[in-house]
């Protein structure tokens, strides 16, 4: 995502609202590559302080990772907020410790791709699941639980613990 900014860098205290729709590189998100299913949308307010320019927003996307459970791919709407400072590469107004967390841009184009995945990163599950009831995979015959029952046995104890499936049924 793209912001041309070559009018608003020289005007302290301008702002400007943006409708930016653009595609977005694929993700590594919980070991596995994750693509997007369209271009990401977001909603922006770019102001210039006098010594940054400040973006500020609303992301959405839509993803297609694989189901940690089922590993049917699905499809995941993900919303975020977008707040970066951006400040022009030489310029020595703002303070060393203001800098730390802002970040250069040179000439009058702003790519806040990496920050837009940033943020849409923080917001992603630890696992992948396509709903909260997905039964998943049989462990003996791997069939999907969603869309088939199988009539395999119940669990496989491990002989050595045996003793302890019955140890709560007597209390």
């Amino acid at each position: 995502m793209h912001i041309d900014v070559s009018k608003i860098k020289a005007s302290p205290g301008e702002r400007m609202h943006l409708e930016l729709e653009a595609p977005l590189p694929s993700l590594e998100a919980g070991g596995e590559r994750v693509e997007f299913t369209g271009p990401a949308r977001a909603s922006l307010e770019v102001s210039n302080t006098g010594k940054a320019l400040r973006v500020e927003g609303r992301l959405k996307a839509q993803l297609r990772p694989q189901c940690a459970r089922c590993l049917e791919p699905f499809t995941m709407p993900v919303e975020t907020e977008i707040s970066e400072t951006y400040y022009p590469e030489g310029g020595g107004e703002a303070a060393p410790d203001e800098r730390e967390e802002w970040i250069p841009f040179s000439g009058d184009v702003l790519d806040i791709t990496p920050e837009v995945l940033k943020s849409l990163m923080l917001v992603l599950p630890m696992r992948f699941v396509c709903r909260e009831d997905c039964r998943g995979l049989c462990p003996r015959c791997g069939r999907n639980r969603n869309l088939v029952s199988c009539d395999c046995p119940g669990e496989d104890v491990d002989p050595r613990l045996a003793v302890l499936k019955d140890f709560f049924k007597s209390k």
